[in-house]
Order: C-alpha cells, then structure tokens, then sequence
C-alpha cells in the first residue's frame, strides 16, 4: 500500500475549521450537509494552492477532509458517498490541474444527482398526499420538505402536524419552512404524537442511512414508526439511493453521541445523560421507501448495497473479537 503523504497541521488546522459547523449542525438534514460539503471540497480544491503545491498534497488535504466530515457526522450517509465518489475520481490524477478538473466532475455530478434525486422524489410523493388531509412530518428533512412544497405549489390543499423533535428541536424548523410555503402546520411536543398521529391519512419522514436492517433517522423515529403502525397510519421514509450503505457501516450512527447538556443542563449528581440522536426503523415498520427509483421494499434493497466500491481511505477497520 502507498504511504500517505504527509499533510501539514496549519492545513489540517483550515480544514477542521471549515468542517466544524457541519459537526456542530443538528437541525440540517442529510442532502443540506451534503450541499454544503460540496463547498468545502470545492475551498480546498481552489483556495490551497499555496500549502499544497504537488498532486499528493492536495489527494492528502481531500482525503483528510472527507475523513472529517464522515467523522463530524457519522450517521450521513451522503457525505460518505460524496468524499468517497471525489477520492475515487481524483484516485489517479497526476497534476494538479487534471485533480481540479475532475474533482469539480464528481463534485458538480454528485450535486446535479442530488438535486434531481429529491425532484423525483417529490413528484412520486404528491399521490401519497391525499387533498385536504392531515399529514404527519417528522423532524427535519429538506427532501421532506421539497415534497411538501411541491405538492402545495401544484395546488394541492392540506395541512401538516409535527413534534418538536427534542433535544435539538429541527422541528420547529420545519413548521417554519413548509408555514413560509403557505403550508397551515401544527405543532406540539412530541410526547404529544399519539394525540395527533391518529387523525393523519399518512406520515414522513426523512433518513440519513440505509442498510439491510432499516432506516437510520432522527431518535424518535422508530417511536414514531410503532405509533404508526398501532394507529394504521402509513408511514414513508423518504431518501434518494445516495444514502444506502454496507451493513459494516451502518452502524457508525452509533458513533453520534452529543453531550448530555443539551438534555438538561443542571442535572444533579447522580444523573447520567444519554443523548443519542439517532435510532434505527426496521422496513417491516415503513409502508415503503420513497426514492428517485420508485417506492421500494425491503426485497427492492439489495442491488442498492452491492453497486458501489469504496476508496482505500474510507474503508472502515475490521473489529476484533475477543
């Protein structure tokens, strides 16, 4: 195997300051952070010509940022297929300026993808909508919320219920951008989701992974998911193919724990926190799975997990049993 190139620590020192708002971020979804991702790729791409002037050093500097930002938010699946798919590209590139060309190639395709992604999405989800319905949506997905608006602006007429989606309160950024949309919402607490969820004709939801075992989404999603299946209330997650992943990596959402002030800052001796922020919805609990490829089934997964390689750098460690 090559020896990395070694990368110098004021560069690395940059680069962790531009990932470190996508570390801090717990209201974006999955396709937002991918969004902004792309920039940061593109920053060192352009703006690091003087720390990095051969080939190697920019691979290193690339390389090391997507192990950032995979590490800044493990439970992300497109911001692991987005650093994977630019090491890939640039893999053999032998000058800086073929690395640049083909870095903004994969960059700019990954972008385009994501964005007709959720315009497919949002197209199959208007027949899930049924007019003047009550709709449940769960935390915050920007795909979620494009499917919404699209079928309010294709002059579909109902109203959406949504939780709070405690400890970091995305929802409340949801009523917000579908209320901006001319979308009537109510909000509530989510311990109140069992008062409202029974007189919905349908819930969404977004997801940030997928693997054999499920869907990974904001906790509370599998809470939402029985609430669903108790009430009769079909329940789609919503998600392009970009967010599918081996059954080894999916598991990195567990990485994700936040500190336990944002549960309660002035908890007693005593009292330990737990703030995991994401949970795991097997498909049997899902009516289907919405993405630019149709409404898929657990049956429908497989060619999904099996059709992508992945980069040297980005493939995760064998773990020991003892």
């Amino acid at each position: 195997m090559d020896r990395p190139t070694a990368l110098d620590p004021k560069v690395q020192s940059r680069i962790n300051e531009l990932i470190q708002p996508i570390a801090d971020d717990l209201l974006s979804g999955a396709a937002e952070l991918a969004l902004r991702a792309i920039t940061i790729f593109q920053s060192v791409v352009a703006n690091q010509e003087n720390d990095l002037p051969q080939v190697e050093q920019k691979k290193a500097a690339l390389t090391f940022a997507a192990r950032g930002m995979i590490d800044a938010q493990p439970a992300m699946a497109p911001l692991f297929h987005l650093g994977n798919d630019l090491l890939l590209a640039i893999d053999s590139a032998t000058t800086n300026e073929e690395l640049a060309e083909r870095s903004n190639a994969a960059l700019s395709k990954f972008e385009n993808t994501l964005c007709a992604s959720v315009a497919t999405i949002a197209d199959i989800s208007y027949d899930l909508i049924d007019p003047g319905e009550l709709i449940f949506a769960y935390s915050f997905s920007s795909t979620v919320v494009s499917c919404l608006l699209n079928a309010r602006a294709r002059g579909r007429f109902f109203r959406v219920v949504c939780t709070e989606a405690r400890p970091s309160m995305e929802g409340r950024k949801l009523a917000s951008r579908l209320a901006a949309g001319g979308i009537e919402v109510i909000h509530t607490f989510d311990n109140a989701m069992g008062l409202v969820l029974g007189n919905c004709s349908a819930a969404f939801m977004g997801c940030d992974c997928i693997a054999r075992a499920g869907v990974i989404n904001k906790v509370g999603s599998w809470m939402l998911a029985v609430a669903c299946r108790e009430l009769k209330v079909p329940l789609y997650a919503l998600s392009g193919t970009e967010k599918f992943v081996t059954d080894d990596r999916m598991f990195e959402f567990e990485r994700h724990e936040r500190p336990g002030v944002e549960v309660w800052d002035s908890a007693p001796k005593g009292v330990a926190m737990l703030n995991q922020q994401f949970d795991l919805v097997p498909f049997d609990l899902l009516a289907g799975l919405v993405t630019e490829k149709g409404i898929l089934k657990e049956k429908d997964i497989e060619p999904y997990l099996a059709n992508f390689t992945v980069h040297r750098a980005l493939k995760l460690e064998p773990v020991e049993v003892s």
